[in-house]
Order: C-alpha cells, then structure tokens, then sequence
C-alpha cells in the first residue's frame, strides 16, 4: 500500500513539473535557454562559458548529445566539436522550438527529438560524449538518469554532469519559492556514490554557487543575497572566477552549490 502511494505521489510531482515546463509557462519557448554572450562580464554568461569550456576539453570523437537540451543553444554553442550531435528533452515544444533553430542555420548535423531522461531513447554503449547543464536537478531519482547516462555511454566516453547540492544556501532559497515546481538536490557524498555505483570514474570536479547569486528570499538570508555579490562573483582571478575559487576550498566544497562533474565510463 505504502509502494502504490510513493508511485502516486511520484507520479504527481511529474505531472506538475512537466505542467510548468510545457503548459503553465513558467519556463517559456523563448527564454528557458540562455544564449552564450561570450563577450558579456555577467555572472551567468561566465558560468555557462565555464560548462561549455568544459565540455570541450573533454569531447570524445563520436555522438555527442545534449541531455535536457531545451531549445538548443548550448549545443548549438557546440556544435563544431563534433559532425553528428543530437539534443533530448521530455518537452515537445522546445524540441519544436530547436528543430526550426537548426534547420534555419543550416546545421544539418544537429538534431533533436523527444525523450525522457529516465528512459534515454539510444542504444547502450552509442555515446560518446553527454552533458546536463542546469536540469538533473530538477528531476525525481537523478541516480536513474545515471544510470541510463551510464548505459547509454561507450567505454572511455564521458559525461559532465551539472548537480545541485542539498546542503547549500541555494537550497534553503530554493524552498522560499513556492511557486516554481519542485526541485531534488543530493549531497556531494551523493553524487560521488551514485557516479562510482554506475562505472562512472571522476575525472574532474568543479564546484561554484557557495553563495546562491540569482534569489532575494528568504529575507533573514539578505545579506548573502545581496545582488553585489553576483559582480564580485564573476570576477575572475588567474583564469578562474572568484566564485570558483572560493566554492573549491576544502572546507566550503560540501556547501556549494553547483557541481560540474566530468565523468569517464569504465
């Protein structure tokens, strides 16, 4: 009986989250994906240079896929580092919305199509390169989209993983809104479990978001949420960000936020 409510319950915190991605509108076709400005000093555009810098230092020649893709503007910030490289998500819209965007630059080698991340719709061992930026933690059960990232994953393949922290600032912010659909942060002990669990052997690990730098609630947490932070943040120090530097000290590690891991398949 106590199986059969979890399966409910899971099955309704799903439903609601696909709500605000494809109906409700809280994600929108045009704004769910942030377009890179490399020449932009902003936090965000410095964080996203930083994942997809990473990615291609990692690269393997074959497949290379975007998991949770959206509508396709990391991957097609990508899609000179490999000729055949395909994006995923659960939502038919951005899928859409990313199909047009390829066709009308002519990329003929970028695809995209409809999936669930649970279920990833690839043969085992045809991947060569996969990353997530920004979604695993908004997904039920992140150890069983490794777990298909794993499978789907050929020997000496690797993967970059975005993962949220449970014990963060972030999180406690995180909890204030309420109107946002429901998100699943794991301790970094956790993501280390589940990655060595499922062949994945770490590579390399980068942490950033000790501070949460994009929320304003709750209110006893304002001076840490002030938005000066976000510019000193961003600022960068012998080719790294503040941020980065400071997340990645060993006894503030555990509380960052963000964890960017790389991944290669034993």
């Amino acid at each position: 009986m106590e199986n059969s409510r979890q399966v409910t319950r899971d099955s309704d915190i799903e439903q609601s989250i696909r709500s605000a991605y494809e109906t409700e509108g809280v994600y929108k076709v045009d704004s769910i994906c942030h377009r890179l400005n490399e020449q932009s000093a902003d936090y965000v555009d410095r964080l996203l240079l930083e994942k997809l810098k990473t990615v291609r230092r990692h690269a393997v020649e074959g497949l290379l896929v975007d998991l949770c893709c959206a509508t396709g503007e990391h991957l097609f910030s990508l899609a000179d580092v490999s000729h055949d490289c395909l994006g995923i998500d659960f939502s038919r819209p951005y899928i859409d919305k990313a199909n047009a965007l390829s066709f009308d630059n002519g990329l003929n080698h970028v695809k995209f199509e409809v999936g669930d991340a649970k279920k990833i719709p690839l043969a085992t061992g045809s991947v060569s390169t996969l990353y997530s930026f920004s979604a695993l933690y908004a997904i039920p059960c992140v150890d069983a989209v490794i777990s298909e990232i794993s499978r789907v994953l050929r020997k000496g393949g690797h993967c970059v993983l975005d993962l949220g922290n449970s014990r963060s600032l972030n999180s406690i912010c995180v909890r204030a809104y309420t109107e946002l659909p429901p998100t699943f942060h794991i301790s970094v002990p956790e993501m280390y479990q589940i990655c060595t669990q499922n062949d994945l052997q770490i590579v390399e690990h980068r942490s950033f978001q000790l501070l949460p730098l994009w929320a304003d609630r709750p209110n006893w947490l304002w001076p840490l949420l002030h938005p000066a932070w976000k510019k000193v943040m961003a600022a960068r120090y012998k080719g790294k960000m503040i941020d980065e530097w400071i997340s990645s000290l060993p006894m503030l590690r555990n509380f960052a936020f963000r964890h960017l891991i790389v991944c290669r398949k034993l």
